[in-house]
C-alpha cells in the first residue's frame, strides 16, 4: 500500500467541490444543513451555514473519522431512513455517469496524479480518451467508509479512493484500517520481506515466500488492510520479481553501477537513473505511484544495497 500524495491539493479540492455542488438541488442543500444541525456536527464542520456542506464534502481524513464516530453508520433499513441522507448515495451514481464535459471520476483521478492503485501497488489505473471524447476508464473509486453504511460520505473527496477493479471488488463493503490519504510515507506502514520456502532453496533460485510486514506502530490498522485486501496472497504471484532483483544484486556491484554512469554519461545522468534501469522500476518514496510493484522493488533494492 502506498500513500496518495496530491500534487496541487487546493486546486484538486476546489475542482471537486465546484463539480460536486452542481449535483445538489436547493432542497438537497437544505436537507444536508438540517442533518448537520440534527447530528450536532457544528463543532466539526463549523457554524457557518454557507461553508458546512463544503466542509463536509472536503472533510480531511481525520475529520471524516470524527464524523463517523459521532454519527455512526447505517445498520438496517429503518436506520437508513433516520439518516435522511441516503439520497447522496444516489447522487454518487449521477457523478459516475455524468456527461463528458462535466466533472467526473476520471477528472478526480487525473487531478490526483496517481497512475497505480494505491491499495495494492500492482495495477495501472490510467484512463484513455477515445476520438469521440468518451473516457475509457481502468480505474474505479472505492469508498474508504463504505457508502452502504455511510451514505452521507458518498461524495466526500477523501472518502473516494482511486483503485483497480480487483481491489475494489475484494474490499467491497468491508472496512479497513488505514486510508492512503492518511499515510505520509509507505515505509512508515509496510515493508516487504522474503524468505526461502523450504530447505531446497538455492540463492537466488528456488521457491520463496513474500511477506508484507506491517509496522507495529500502525496498531493493527495496516494488518487489517493486508488481510482484507489479500495482499499477502496476491504478492506470492510476484516471486519472480524478487528473485530477479536478488540476482541483479549479485551481478551489479556499486563499482559496476558507477562504471555504467561513467561509460554512458551522455545517456545515464546518475547512479539513481542507472539503478532504475537495472531494477526496471522507481525506488524513491515520492515515485512509488508511477509504476506497479514499486514498493516491493524499493524494499528488495534496499536489501541488496542498491539503495540505502
Amino acid at each position: 500500500m502506498i500513500p496518495i500524495q496530491i500534487p496541487n491539493s487546493d486546486e484538486s479540492l476546489n475542482a471537486h467541490w465546484n463539480g460536486i455542488k452542481t449535483i445538489f438541488s436547493k432542497a438537497n442543500w437544505q436537507t444536508i444543513l438540517d442533518w448537520i444541525e440534527e447530528k450536532e456536527l457544528e463543532s466539526i464542520l463549523g457554524n457557518s451555514k454557507e461553508k458546512q456542506i463544503k466542509n463536509l464534502i472536503l472533510a480531511s481524513p481525520s475529520l471524516l473519522r470524527q464524523i463517523v464516530n459521532k454519527v455512526g453508520g447505517v445498520i438496517n433499513t429503518e436506520d437508513a431512513q433516520d439518516h435522511n441522507l441516503g439520497f447522496i448515495k444516489t447522487k454518487y451514481k449521477s457523478f459516475t455517469g455524468r456527461e463528458e464535459h462535466l466533472y467526473r471520476p476520471s477528472d478526480l483521478v487525473e487531478n490526483l496524479g496517481i497512475k497505480v492503485c494505491p491499495y495494492c501497488n500492482r495495477t495501472f489505473i490510467l484512463s484513455t480518451k477515445k476520438n469521440n471524447g468518451k473516457i475509457k476508464r481502468t480505474d474505479q473509486l472505492d469508498h474508504f467508509f463504505p457508502k452502504s453504511r455511510y451514505p452521507y460520505l458518498a461524495l466526500c473527496f477523501y472518502n473516494l479512493i482511486p483503485s483497480c477493479s480487483a481491489c475494489n471488488h475484494i474490499k467491497d463493503e468491508q472496512e479497513i484500517g488505514l486510508s492512503p490519504y492518511e499515510i505520509e510515507k509507505a515505509d512508515d506502514v509496510l515493508k516487504f520481506e522474503w524468505k526461502p520456502k523450504d530447505a531446497s532453496f538455492s540463492y537466488p533460485k528456488g521457491n520463496i515466500v513474500i511477506t508484507p510486514k506491517p509496522n507495529p506502530k500502525t496498531n493493527g490498522q495496516m494488518q487489517s488492510n493486508i488481510e482484507v485486501l489479500g495482499l499477502d496472497q496476491l504478492y506470492q504471484n510476484h516471486d519472480d520479481v524478487v528473485k530477479e532483483l536478488l540476482l541483479k544484486g549479485k551481478v551489479y556491484s556499486k563499482a559496476y553501477i558507477k562504471s555504467l554512469v561513467n561509460a554512458f554519461s551522455t545517456l545515464i545522468e546518475s547512479e539513481e537513473e542507472a539503478i532504475r534501469l537495472i531494477t526496471c522500476n522507481y525506488t524513491n518514496e515520492e515515485d512509488l505511484g508511477k509504476r506497479p510493484l514499486a514498493k516491493l522493488t524499493r524494499d528488495i533494492a534496499r536489501e541488496v544495497k542498491f539503495i540505502k
